[in-house]
């Protein structure tokens, strides 16, 4: 059985423990599990909701809609260092070397002198009492309490142009590359528009929506400010960090 189908099927799980009154969630998913289970759960007209922990995650808990004390599933965990600098893979490496499995890690998020890091609440005691060291570096883990949605603003906001309003065109301008490459992106399901994955060059973006191109980022389509002279599109971004 290939991921996708092990997906759909605790998917189907999922549905029906929640019509026999079981409430559960499933863990992190990716964003390509993300845009799946969005897509096959709108097809079964079923209600879901995705949460991360705080607004701008980018790997996230499903929820269905009536589900939603299923929130406190996720604990943000705080892990200082003790001197040294660490990396995303380093944290991710030895919360691994403890037995942890990937769907019960969220978000990474790397600060000037520590890292926040989102884990399922039924292993966050686990990893507090067991994770010492990152790498040869020593650490410290206790559980974050500072207001998660200054998260949420961490993003820069700038002007792009563009010749239309199309994914392709789109990607080549934040990316600085080729229509080409860019069309590489979409056709390697790279490219998400709004939970789902986009797998049509043509796609045509509108102001409010989400984009995350996997190795270069996730921006927020903004208003189309003016026209150049020679007819492109001055278009407004917010790029998140």
């Amino acid at each position: 059985m290939n991921e996708t189908r092990l997906l759909l099927s605790r998917l189907d799980d999922l549905v029906y423990k929640s019509y026999c009154g079981e409430v559960e969630g499933l863990g992190f998913l990716n964003e390509l599990e993300v845009s799946v289970s969005h897509n096959y759960l709108n097809n079964l007209k079923v209600e879901h909701t995705f949460f991360g922990g705080y607004p701008a995650a980018s790997r996230m808990y499903l929820y269905l809609s009536d589900n939603t004390e299923g929130f406190n599933d996720i604990t943000p965990l705080k892990i200082s260092p003790k001197g040294g600098t660490l990396t995303h893979r380093d944290y991710l490496g030895s919360l691994m070397g403890l037995g942890i499995t990937r769907e019960c890690v969220g978000d990474i998020l790397l600060k000037e002198d520590f890292a926040v890091v989102f884990v399922r609440r039924d292993i966050s005691h686990y990893i507090m009492q067991n994770l010492s060291s990152v790498g040869r570096v020593g650490v410290s883990v206790t559980v974050y309490d500072d207001d998660l949605t200054a998260f949420s603003a961490n993003y820069s906001e700038g002007e792009i142009i563009v010749t239309s309003m199309r994914i392709d065109n789109f990607i080549s301008s934040v990316a600085k590359c080729s229509r080409q490459k860019a069309s590489e992106y979409i056709l390697s399901d790279s490219v998400f528009i709004n939970y789902s994955c986009v797998d049509k060059v043509s796609k045509v973006l509108s102001s409010g929506d989400t984009v995350s191109i996997r190795g270069i980022g996730k921006f927020k389509i903004g208003e189309v400010l003016r026209n150049t002279k020679s007819g492109r599109l001055v278009l407004s971004v917010l790029q998140y960090k």
